[in-house]
């Protein structure tokens, strides 16, 4: 019996966590760094990327310097509010992986 309740926990764990996916890939978080802009959702995908003249115009090793700048707000941002849905679903519990 206790088999077929850690399974079915595990289930229940597992929708949870397709639950909280889904919600992390719908919300989008917008970054603007320097002129840069960066969109990406909780999951740390990178939807979308604007470059204004002025940092094309730019020296390469200061132009790359700026975008690298704001894809790194933008992961933190991202990671930060992936954290707090699975401290929701863990209740704070620190699980391998997660």
């Amino acid at each position: 019996m206790e088999l077929f309740k850690m399974a079915k926990e595990a289930m229940a764990m597992r929708s949870k966590m397709n639950e909280i996916d889904k919600k992390l890939r719908a919300q989008v978080i917008e970054v603007e760094y320097k002129g840069i802009k960066i969109r990406v959702n909780a999951k740390t995908e990178f939807l979308d990327l604007n470059l204004p003249e002025e940092v094309l115009k730019q020296d390469k090793e200061k132009a790359e310097k700026f975008i690298l700048s704001a894809f790194t707000e933008a992961t933190k941002k991202a990671q930060n509010i992936m954290n707090e849905e699975v401290k929701k679903l863990t209740h704070g519990m620190k699980i391998p992986g997660l």
